[in-house]
């Protein structure tokens, strides 16, 4: 598998909810003949990904279909009418061409582009073409983020010295481990009758902090995604704690 596919996100139950103009491209049902008419193609019309990798994507289950990214028009049952203004990938005024797709799904991911705009890597995509893009870490169809282990072995392809990705990545994760188990603590002291005033307002504090952590991670700051969410796994077990203590514990 080339650099291309493999790299960058969620990252953890990172992927965003899909919004914005471009889910404005999608259609009853999911996807409209785009999808009805790609469900049964076999063999080289099917390039990059196929109708069953849409279909157990993120972007199938909001709705968005294949005219979202790669142009065209899915009302059209024609094959010339359907794919007026599709380009092939390997041409730059497609909206899948590499350097351009974070441009693409900037369109819904407005916040994780404006991230990415300031990391090293999508410089270095946009000089010299080699950079990772959004589908280097989540595949074509937003379908996966990479484990731990095979982003830190992608990521010595490009990098020779360690880049904390392994344990920014676990780090990640157990912070939205803390943060969920303090809601059902949360949720146990309400039902208990425990005040939990100042623990919900942590957890709200901490919600916002892991969800700017997981927006965070596309900068590549790796460093800083750890600490950030080092932070967010300690107070979250305190509180937790500190709920045990009153009786909300598990």
């Amino acid at each position: 598998m080339s650099v291309r596919w493999i790299f960058l996100a969620a990252c953890l139950a990172i992927l965003p909810a899909v919004s914005g103009p471009a889910a404005a491209g999608k259609t009853a049902g999911g996807g409209g003949s785009c999808a009805e008419c790609h469900r049964g193609l076999k063999g080289p019309d099917d390039l990059k990904h196929t109708y069953p990798d849409w279909k157990r994507s993120v972007h199938a289950a909001a709705g968005v279909g294949c005219e979202a990214c790669h142009g065209g028009d899915p009302v059209k049952t024609g094959r010339e009418a359907a794919h007026a203004g599709v380009l092939p990938s390997s041409q730059p005024g497609s909206p899948v061409y590499f350097t351009v797709i974070p441009k693409t799904c900037g369109v819904c991911h407005a916040k994780e582009l404006a991230a990415f705009r300031r990391s090293v890597h999508y410089r270095e995509l946009q000089t010299s073409g080699r950079g990772p893009n959004c589908v280097t870490c989540h595949g074509a169809m937003a379908s996966r983020v990479l484990e731990p282990k095979t982003m830190e072995m992608t990521c010595t392809l490009c990098h020779r010295r360690p880049t904390q990705a392994y344990a920014a990545r676990m780090s990640l994760t157990h912070s939205a481990d803390q943060v969920r188990r303090l809601g059902r603590a949360v949720e146990r002291g309400r039902q208990a009758g425990v005040d939990v005033t100042a623990q919900a307002r942590e957890l709200a504090d901490l919600t916002a902090r892991q969800a700017r952590a997981v927006v965070d991670w596309h900068t590549f700051d790796m460093a800083g995604v750890l600490g950030a969410t080092q932070a967010v796994s300690r107070r979250a077990a305190t509180a937790t704690n500190e709920l045990k203590l009153k009786g909300a514990g598990e």
